[in-house]
């Protein structure tokens, strides 16, 4: 798990040159953004035209606005992450598929880092308490 969110931090600063036509190209359907309760929390949203839900699986795509550091390193600027996870709400597990860096709040401006949670053997991780992940379980878990 502490890798995991050691390659979400590294993707926030990672500038890439290079990112894939999926990651510029424009959004088919626009984001429709939930804002979740999380007190103490960075600004976290979840895209509800991305939420698929198969028996106790749901598959979504969340947004965190982050402050991110300038180059002396003190936080200056407001910058954003979408995140595509799934959720298994009966066993309280997360798999993060992909992240997108954007340089602006709430997915705006340009993509600037695309990193994708592919490789095999990558498994579902429990989800610690009091976690972005354990917020977005208790909004899209909760029974309807």
């Amino acid at each position: 798990m502490v890798s995991l969110f050691k390659a979400l931090l590294a993707s926030l600063l990672i500038v890439d040159a290079g990112l894939s036509a999926a990651a510029s190209a424009p959004a088919t359907v626009p984001r429709q953004l939930l804002s979740i309760a999380a007190p103490s929390h960075d600004p976290l949203f979840v895209d509800a035209n991305s939420i698929q839900r198969r028996g106790r699986q749901i598959h979504f795509k969340y947004l965190l606005d982050v402050l991110a550091p300038d180059e002396n390193g003190v936080p200056d600027v407001w910058r954003s992450n979408e995140i595509e996870a799934s959720i298994d709400c009966g066993r309280k597990e997360i798999t993060v598929r992909r992240l997108v860096a954007y340089s602006e709040r709430r997915g705006g401006g340009s993509p600037t880092a695309v990193h994708s949670f592919t490789a095999a053997g990558i498994k579902p991780q429990p989800i610690p308490p009091k976690s972005t992940f354990a917020y977005l379980e208790a909004h899209l878990c909760a029974p309807s």
